[in-house]
């Protein structure tokens, strides 16, 4: 039995936001067996001409009725490639994503993104079309061009540490599975649904900070100065949010949320939710390390992240006593607001010990008074539901 700790899931590639993780399917299956289906076709023509004989269909041995069907349906009948199109269906239908251009040009720069989730106030059926209202969770708006240029000391100043953190920067260049497996003792063997439910909660952050990177076109640091010269290949899109931040973030949200279904006591809980978000911070500078992201961007992902994995929480699971729909905060992220001598530590923003935003949160990153409400898949609750198995 292998830990997903030590020197698992090699082969990962990509540069931000760990691209490439999409290799996940490989999980799942017995791999020697899945080799029997893939035979020489000859060899199978020729074996069946060998011991078929008569076709008989009266005397089929296999159960000719009819899958039932319903809500969620006969997930456990497909793989993961298959159940994957599912839930994402389930996840995006209901998020928009849009720019509100409230301001004319020539200020561009005070242009709102803002990720939309619908509330579906009337589930759709064979009679009743479905009906909703759209509601703001998530708006962001980039820095300006000052901002970014005083954070370009820090990137400076973080250039100290390449030497001593270059094994981890290219390491974390892929999905760090590796990392999160010290952390939480995750087992492929072990915990198949649990790293499918982790799988698509990445799926999810990554289409939140891909619309919010082209929206806002915030340029990397090595475009402002030839002297960053970063340590890894720059990716060919926005800073701002941070991918790496985000995916961090939002597995080390689900990732606690999930493993505190076991009967562990308190004090572990605590301590391991300090360790999954220090663990997030370090992902997300050491990006800056590696002269990939502004401080700025880190904090942007860290709220995006943070978001993201409450709502994915809040659709895999209904909260204690509801039928099945919780309110999730909406957050705005002004980095217009954001001073420049600001550094990124993780902490600005959350308190890891409570678990809570911290109070009052900073100008640039504070909650709307308003919260979303979201409703529970039915499917999404079934995977939940077969990963928090694992941890019993």
């Amino acid at each position: 039995m292998s830990n997903l700790g030590f020197g698992a899931l090699e082969g990962f590639e990509g540069f931000e936001g760990f691209e490439g993780f999409e290799g996940f399917e490989g999980f799942e299956g017995f791999e020697g067996f899945a080799g029997a289906r893939r035979s020489d076709p000859g060899a199978l023509i020729a074996h069946r001409d060998g011991i078929v004989g008569t076709f008989a269909k009266s005397g089929t041995a296999w159960n000719s009725a009819p899958v039932a069907q319903g809500i969620p349906g006969p997930l456990d009948r497909w793989d993961p490639r298959i159940r994957r199109f599912l839930f994402e269906s389930d996840l995006l239908s209901k998020l928009y994503f849009a720019v509100d251009t409230t301001v004319p040009a020539p200020n561009p720069t005070r242009d709102w993104a803002t990720l939309w989730h619908l509330n579906e106030t009337v589930v759709a059926s064979a009679q009743i079309s479905p009906a909703g209202n759209w509601q703001k969770f998530i708006t962001m708006r980039r820095p300006t061009e000052p901002i970014l240029l005083a954070q370009l000391d820090y990137v400076n100043g973080y250039a100290d540490l390449r030497a001593d953190r270059a094994r981890e920067i290219v390491a974390q260049m892929a999905p760090p599975y590796a990392f999160w497996g010290t952390v939480v003792p995750l087992y492929r063997e072990r915990h198949r649904r649990t790293l499918e439910l982790v799988h698509l909660a990445l799926r999810l952050a990554k289409y939140g900070e891909m619309n919010f990177k082209h929206a806002l076109v915030v340029r990397r640091p090595h475009e402002y100065s030839p002297q960053v010269q970063p340590i890894i290949e720059t990716p060919i899109h926005g800073s701002l949010p941070s991918g790496h931040a985000t995916e961090a973030y939002v597995v080390a949200r689900v990732l606690f949320e999930l493993v505190s279904t076991s009967p562990t006591g308190p004090g572990a809980l605590a301590q391991l939710r300090l360790l999954l978000m220090a663990q997030a911070a370090r992902i997300a500078i050491n990006r800056t390390v590696a002269g990939m992201h502004f401080p700025v961007d880190s904090m942007a992902g860290q709220l995006l992240g943070l978001s993201l994995g409450e709502y994915f929480i809040a659709r895999c699971k209904a909260p204690t006593g509801t039928p099945g729909a919780g309110n999730v905060a909406a957050s705005v992220f002004d980095s217009e607001l954001y001073p420049g001598n600001q550094n990124f530590s993780g902490t600005e923003i959350y308190d890891a010990g409570t678990g809570q935003p911290v109070n009052p949160l900073p100008a640039y990153a504070g909650n709307t008074p308003n919260a979303i409400t979201v409703q529970t898949s039915p499917r999404l609750a079934w995977l939940w539901a077969q990963a928090a198995a694992e941890w019993q």
